[in-house]
């Protein structure tokens, strides 16, 4: 299996299995749990818990019976019962990263104020607004290890063309490098907080082949053909990711290749409880299956070929 594809899948079960261990900690800090143990009603337990944004509450109640970890029958919610555990071997240990264990926690925060209201200005989920927390996300290494696999599994090298789709404010820089100066970089994000950062970085880099547009991927619209098409981490935030990849594929020359990165949630499959915390962006759908987005690779009018790689990269390749 690819290293990188290793490293980055055993990090995102971490970072979902700790993202549980916070959703716990907040049905214990409100005492959800307590007073499901004998059973309630959704609407009585949504009115005594003290907490301001009650749609927010009723995400996290829906979280839990989505988990397994409440169930909900006879107009009740009930506790299941559950047992949370972390697992780590000593090879795991050599694979995981550090600075997204911050990041991690700084969600669990913002889901604290998020109980406040939806609008508290400590919580930095909106892409323009929070751009800066963005873009210290999109600098973690974990990030930088899933730009490296895309790297490496469309093979860049100097004189390709590459588009990103959801370029974000990093990925500009390092696969721009990837492919110039004699080759051509087009990233196209819907974030202009995100762009401004990424400008000023090409900029400063001085990579004149690389191009920035400002686009939502959901029109778009491309009149040239590309060796390779990068969508990583962007799925999630569209309500018809399928319809996304085949346009994707039609950016593509014969033989060029488009890679898909994301948690796909078919096989992580507590999954729901990031996915908790990833809605306080207000774009944020779900995270995919592998299932669907290859069903949509293969409704593609082009003859194509689509590998899995590991739990979290889909390999796709127009052959004509």
């Amino acid at each position: 299996m690819n290293p990188l594809a290793e490293i980055l899948d055993r990090n995102l079960e971490a970072i979902v299995d700790l993202s549980l261990g916070h959703l716990l900690r907040l049905g214990l800090k409100y005492g959800i749990f307590r007073r499901l143990a004998s059973g309630m009603p959704r609407e009585e337990l949504l009115a005594v818990i003290p907490v301001s944004n009650k749609a927010y509450l009723g995400r996290l109640i829906d979280t839990y019976v989505s988990l397994g970890l409440v169930e909900e029958s006879d107009g009740l919610l009930r506790m299941s019962g559950f047992s949370y555990e972390f697992n780590l071997s000593a090879e795991d240990a050599g694979k995981l990263l550090s600075d997204w264990v911050q990041i991690v926690e700084e969600l669990y925060k913002m889901a604290d104020y998020a109980f406040i209201s939806a609008e508290h200005p400590k919580i930095l989920m909106d892409f323009d607004k929070g751009a800066d927390f963005w873009d210290m996300r999109l600098l973690m290494e974990l990030n930088r290890t899933y730009r490296q696999l895309a790297a490496s599994l469309l093979g860049l090298e100097d004189g390709m063309r590459i588009l990103d789709l959801g370029c974000g404010s990093v990925s500009p820089v390092e696969l721009g490098e990837a492919v110039g100066p004699n080759g051509k970089y087009v990233g196209v994000d819907f974030s202009p907080g995100l762009l401004s950062i990424a400008k000023a970085r090409v900029r400063n880099a001085r990579m004149d082949w690389v191009v920035l547009r400002e686009m939502d991927i959901r029109k778009l619209v491309v009149k040239n053909t590309y060796d390779a098409v990068v969508m990583s981490f962007v799925l999630e935030y569209l309500e018809n990711p399928g319809a996304a990849v085949k346009r994707a594929i039609g950016t593509l020359e014969p033989g060029g290749k488009l890679v898909i990165i994301e948690p796909f949630r078919d096989n992580y499959p507590r999954i729901a409880a990031l996915e908790f915390f990833e809605s306080l962006t207000r774009e944020f759908t779900h995270f995919p299956s592998s299932e669907d987005i290859i069903a949509a690779v293969e409704e593609s009018p082009y003859d194509v070929k689509v590998e899995p790689v590991g739990k979290s990269a889909l390999l796709v390749t127009r052959l004509m």
